[in-house]
Protein backbone atom coordinates (compact mmCIF):
# COMPACT_ATOMS: atom_id res chain seq x y z
CA UNK A 1 0.00 0.00 0.00
CA UNK A 2 3.19 2.36 0.48
CA UNK A 3 3.71 2.13 -3.08
CA UNK A 4 0.25 3.51 -3.93
CA UNK A 5 0.16 5.97 -1.62
CA UNK A 6 3.40 7.46 -2.85
CA UNK A 7 2.93 7.26 -6.71
CA UNK A 8 -0.20 9.27 -6.21
CA UNK A 9 1.53 11.84 -4.09
CA UNK A 10 3.90 11.91 -6.76
CA UNK A 11 1.96 12.24 -9.96
CA UNK A 12 1.38 15.57 -10.53
CA UNK A 13 -2.20 16.56 -12.13
CA UNK A 14 -2.23 19.19 -15.14
CA UNK A 15 -5.47 20.81 -16.21
CA UNK A 16 -7.12 19.36 -19.20
CA UNK A 17 -6.98 21.74 -22.29
CA UNK A 18 -10.33 21.72 -23.70
CA UNK A 19 -12.75 23.22 -26.61
CA UNK A 20 -13.48 26.49 -24.21
CA UNK A 21 -10.26 27.15 -23.09
CA UNK A 22 -9.31 27.79 -27.12
CA UNK A 23 -12.12 29.87 -27.45
CA UNK A 24 -11.11 32.21 -24.69
CA UNK A 25 -7.20 32.61 -25.79
CA UNK A 26 -8.86 33.37 -29.39
CA UNK A 27 -11.10 36.33 -28.06
CA UNK A 28 -7.83 37.87 -26.03
CA UNK A 29 -6.22 37.50 -29.22
CA UNK A 30 -8.86 39.20 -31.54
CA UNK A 31 -9.43 41.65 -28.61
CA UNK A 32 -5.57 42.76 -28.64
CA UNK A 33 -5.84 43.15 -32.52
CA UNK A 34 -9.17 44.82 -32.80
CA UNK A 35 -7.35 47.64 -30.07
CA UNK A 36 -4.07 47.70 -32.83
CA UNK A 37 -6.52 48.59 -35.55
CA UNK A 38 -8.30 51.22 -33.90
CA UNK A 39 -5.80 52.85 -32.37
CA UNK A 40 -3.46 52.51 -35.29
CA UNK A 41 -4.17 51.73 -38.66
CA UNK A 42 -7.65 53.91 -38.62
CA UNK A 43 -5.29 56.48 -37.60
CA UNK A 44 -3.40 56.24 -40.39
CA UNK A 45 -6.11 56.05 -43.08
CA UNK A 46 -8.12 58.62 -41.78
CA UNK A 47 -4.42 60.62 -41.91
CA UNK A 48 -4.24 62.14 -38.57
CA UNK A 49 -1.32 60.24 -37.57
CA UNK A 50 2.43 61.85 -37.68
CA UNK A 51 1.12 65.66 -37.88
CA UNK A 52 3.54 68.09 -37.01
CA UNK A 53 2.67 71.84 -35.68
CA UNK A 54 2.91 74.56 -38.28
CA UNK A 55 2.66 78.59 -38.24
CA UNK A 56 0.61 79.73 -41.01
CA UNK A 57 0.77 83.42 -41.91
CA UNK A 58 -2.18 85.09 -42.79
CA UNK A 59 -3.72 88.68 -44.41
CA UNK A 60 -7.54 90.29 -44.12
CA UNK A 61 -8.20 93.04 -46.62
CA UNK A 62 -10.64 95.59 -46.11
CA UNK A 63 -12.38 94.75 -42.93
CA UNK A 64 -14.10 97.00 -40.10
CA UNK A 65 -11.71 98.86 -37.92
CA UNK A 66 -13.59 97.09 -34.57
CA UNK A 67 -13.41 93.80 -36.21
CA UNK A 68 -9.76 93.21 -34.31
CA UNK A 69 -11.43 93.88 -30.93
CA UNK A 70 -13.14 90.45 -31.09
CA UNK A 71 -10.02 88.43 -31.67
CA UNK A 72 -7.59 87.90 -29.07
CA UNK A 73 -4.20 85.53 -28.96
CA UNK A 74 -5.44 82.10 -28.23
CA UNK A 75 -9.00 82.26 -30.17
CA UNK A 76 -9.73 78.99 -31.83
CA UNK A 77 -9.76 79.41 -35.54
CA UNK A 78 -12.67 77.19 -37.90
CA UNK A 79 -12.99 76.10 -41.38
CA UNK A 80 -16.35 78.16 -42.11
CA UNK A 81 -17.06 75.01 -44.67
CA UNK A 82 -17.12 72.33 -42.52
CA UNK A 83 -16.77 73.61 -38.56
CA UNK A 84 -13.35 72.06 -38.71
CA UNK A 85 -10.87 73.52 -36.28
CA UNK A 86 -7.95 75.52 -38.45
CA UNK A 87 -6.05 76.12 -35.79
CA UNK A 88 -4.91 79.00 -32.63
CA UNK A 89 -4.39 82.33 -33.19
CA UNK A 90 -0.70 83.17 -31.61
CA UNK A 91 1.10 86.59 -31.50
CA UNK A 92 1.89 88.30 -34.84
CA UNK A 93 5.22 89.36 -32.86
CA UNK A 94 6.69 89.46 -29.47
CA UNK A 95 5.23 92.83 -28.48
CA UNK A 96 1.45 93.00 -30.79
CA UNK A 97 -1.45 91.02 -30.24
CA UNK A 98 -3.03 88.25 -32.79
CA UNK A 99 -3.69 90.98 -35.10
CA UNK A 100 -1.34 93.47 -36.99
CA UNK A 101 -3.19 96.34 -38.16
CA UNK A 102 -2.75 98.77 -41.10
CA UNK A 103 -4.87 100.84 -42.75
CA UNK A 104 -7.07 99.52 -45.33
CA UNK A 105 -5.67 100.78 -49.47
CA UNK A 106 -7.25 99.89 -52.95
CA UNK A 107 -4.99 100.25 -55.93
CA UNK A 108 -6.19 102.23 -58.65
CA UNK A 109 -5.07 102.70 -62.52
CA UNK A 110 -4.96 106.29 -63.95
CA UNK A 111 -5.51 107.16 -67.80
CA UNK A 112 -1.81 107.04 -68.08
CA UNK A 113 -1.57 103.25 -66.59
CA UNK A 114 0.34 104.63 -63.91
CA UNK A 115 -0.72 102.45 -60.78
CA UNK A 116 -1.59 104.29 -57.28
CA UNK A 117 -2.44 103.40 -54.24
CA UNK A 118 -5.50 105.07 -52.13
CA UNK A 119 -5.66 104.50 -48.97
CA UNK A 120 -8.78 105.21 -47.19
CA UNK A 121 -9.56 108.93 -45.48
CA UNK A 122 -10.43 107.99 -41.86
CA UNK A 123 -8.55 105.30 -40.10
CA UNK A 124 -11.02 104.27 -38.71
CA UNK A 125 -13.50 103.21 -41.60
CA UNK A 126 -11.70 100.23 -42.94
CA UNK A 127 -8.33 98.52 -42.25
CA UNK A 128 -6.11 95.55 -43.10
CA UNK A 129 -4.58 93.08 -40.80
CA UNK A 130 -1.99 90.33 -40.68
CA UNK A 131 -1.74 87.35 -38.29
CA UNK A 132 -0.79 83.90 -37.80
CA UNK A 133 -1.72 80.52 -36.66
CA UNK A 134 -0.65 77.68 -35.27
CA UNK A 135 -2.55 74.66 -36.65
CA UNK A 136 -1.75 70.44 -37.03
CA UNK A 137 -0.87 69.11 -40.36
CA UNK A 138 1.28 67.55 -43.30
CA UNK A 139 2.40 67.86 -46.51
CA UNK A 140 0.99 65.74 -49.05
CA UNK A 141 2.49 63.70 -52.00
CA UNK A 142 1.48 66.67 -54.18
CA UNK A 143 3.06 69.38 -52.03
CA UNK A 144 -0.15 70.61 -51.10
CA UNK A 145 -0.54 71.41 -47.16
CA UNK A 146 -3.16 69.78 -45.20
CA UNK A 147 -4.95 71.26 -42.11
CA UNK A 148 -5.69 68.36 -39.73
CA UNK A 149 -4.25 66.07 -42.62
CA UNK A 150 -7.70 66.59 -44.52
CA UNK A 151 -8.03 70.06 -45.52
CA UNK A 152 -5.96 71.61 -48.35
CA UNK A 153 -4.87 74.97 -48.12
CA UNK A 154 -1.94 76.45 -50.18
CA UNK A 155 -0.42 80.04 -50.33
CA UNK A 156 -2.20 82.77 -52.30
CA UNK A 157 -5.36 80.57 -51.03
CA UNK A 158 -8.63 82.54 -49.96
CA UNK A 159 -10.41 80.80 -46.93
CA UNK A 160 -13.45 81.39 -44.63
CA UNK A 161 -12.94 81.32 -41.54
CA UNK A 162 -14.29 82.18 -38.22
CA UNK A 163 -13.34 82.42 -34.35
CA UNK A 164 -15.97 82.52 -32.01
CA UNK A 165 -17.46 85.94 -32.56
CA UNK A 166 -16.24 87.23 -36.33
CA UNK A 167 -16.32 85.47 -39.58
CA UNK A 168 -14.13 87.16 -42.09
CA UNK A 169 -11.97 85.45 -45.34
CA UNK A 170 -7.92 85.05 -45.00
CA UNK A 171 -5.71 85.16 -47.52
CA UNK A 172 -2.72 82.19 -46.94
CA UNK A 173 0.75 84.15 -46.93
CA UNK A 174 2.91 81.49 -45.74
CA UNK A 175 3.24 78.08 -44.57
CA UNK A 176 6.44 77.01 -42.30
CA UNK A 177 7.02 74.53 -39.69
CA UNK A 178 7.32 75.75 -36.17
CA UNK A 179 10.71 75.55 -34.38
CA UNK A 180 10.34 74.40 -30.52
CA UNK A 181 13.28 75.88 -28.84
Amino acid sequence: MKKKEQKETKARKFPKFGVLDAIIILLIIVAVIGVYFRYNIVDLITNTKNLDEYTVNFSIENIRYSTPNYVDVGDDVYFVSDNEKFGTLINVSENMGALSITPASELFTTSTGEIIEVFYPNSESRISAEGRLNCSGRYSDDGGFLVNGSTYIASGQYVNVKTEYVTVTIRIDEISLTVTE
